[in-house]
């Protein structure tokens, strides 16, 4: 298994257990999918890079993972609200599963875009986590 995908199998499931982000997405969907989203709203996860996070033991790696919300909305508060959820469970997240472990992970950036349909917003997330491979 790759560090984006232990770290993807992880914030999905963390995301998904969170009362909080599940009364403002609802679990099925918070997905790895292709394409554009026919649910409303919808948390898309999958899109990382994977960077070496040393050069002597080469056991660890830097991940900047971002995960993409789409809301149909006048506006962009709820695909706000949705970030705000999601910083607030995965920030600081550290796990082991086993096959890696997650020494700490960290907010890095938001961005919202009101699409050209006019009716939809996207937000685009991205954290970074430092993984160590057991």
């Amino acid at each position: 298994m790759s560090a984006s995908l232990a770290f993807q199998t992880v914030a999905r499931l963390a995301l998904i257990g969170d009362p909080g982000l599940t009364a403002l997405v609802p679990a099925d969907n918070v997905l790895d999918v292709n394409g554009r989203p026919e649910a409303d709203p919808r948390v898309i996860l999958g899109e990382d890079q994977e960077l070496p996070g040393d050069e002597v033991v080469g056991r660890y790696t830097e991940l900047f993972a971002t995960m993409h919300v789409w809301s149909k909305e006048p506006g962009v508060k709820r695909a706000k609200l949705i970030v705000s959820a999601m910083r607030r469970v995965l920030n600081g997240q550290r796990w082991n599963d086993g096959s890696y472990r997650c020494l700490d992970t960290r907010f890095q950036s938001a961005r919202f875009l009101r699409d050209p349909d006019g009716e939809t917003t996207h937000g685009v997330v991205t954290f970074k986590a430092v993984l160590e491979q057991m």
